[in-house]
């Protein structure tokens, strides 16, 4: 049986010139659905590359352009620009789909990563929301911002993680519902690259683990048994 599920290239190495010279290269390699109920998932897919080539054309682009006259002007060295979408699936489960896209852009003053989750239900092909992995009635914004405060407490206590002095009023002021995916140890929360940490210390994700028996919620609530 054919897997339903392909990571393919959306757009293959697009180069942007300037005249003759190339400043910038984009690529996005996207997930396909290719089972049944998988038109809204691959709507969803083509109009964020659409978006992303839209974005490479009008925004990276004329900086890569300024960045190439200015080192004309001053004999400096042709920029180099990449951007890229690569996405990783994290969890696949009989109908339950999770993965996140990063958005990786490099050649300017310096290397950014912007990174997108995305579940799914694939019976009817349609996106979940972080409150479908908790129980009716959690306040999930309460309860995510709870596991997240006491793991940056544990990890600066035991210095294996950097964050910023006010990463207390950062984390409340930069929470967003939809900046989580699943993985086989439970659902993982992050923040942006410069939210709540230097940005050195990459995208600062948080582990909040299933319950041992039950697995994901939304699991448990979909199975009959």
């Amino acid at each position: 049986m054919t897997e339903p599920l392909q990571i393919k290239p959306y757009l293959e190495g697009r180069t942007f010139s300037d005249g003759d010279v190339p400043l910038l290269t984009a690529s996005a390699r996207l997930p396909v659905w290719d089972g049944a109920h998988g038109e809204r998932f691959n709507r969803y897919y083509r109009a964020y590359e659409r978006a992303y080539e839209r974005y490479c054309e009008t925004v990276l682009f004329p900086l890569a352009q300024e960045a190439y006259h200015q080192a004309l002007e001053h004999a400096g060295a042709i920029p180099d620009w990449h951007a890229a979408l690569r996405t990783t699936v994290t969890y696949r489960e009989g109908a339950l789909l999770s993965l996140y896209t990063d958005s990786v852009e490099s050649g300017g003053a310096q290397r950014i990563v912007l990174r997108r989750g995305d579940t799914w239900d694939m019976t009817g092909g349609t996106p979940l929301r972080l409150a479908d992995f908790f129980p009716p009635h959690t306040l999930v914004r309460k309860r995510v911002l709870s596991a997240v405060r006491a793991q940056i407490e544990r990890e600066e206590q035991l210095g294996l993680y950097r964050y910023l002095p006010d990463w207390r009023s950062r984390m409340r002021r930069s929470f967003n519902p939809q900046n989580f995916y699943l993985s086989d140890e439970g659902l993982l929360f992050f923040y942006q690259v410069f939210a709540i940490a230097p940005p050195g210390e990459g995208i600062p994700t948080f582990l909040l683990p299933y319950d041992a028996e039950k697995g994901p919620r939304w699991k448990q609530k979909s199975d009959p048994a």
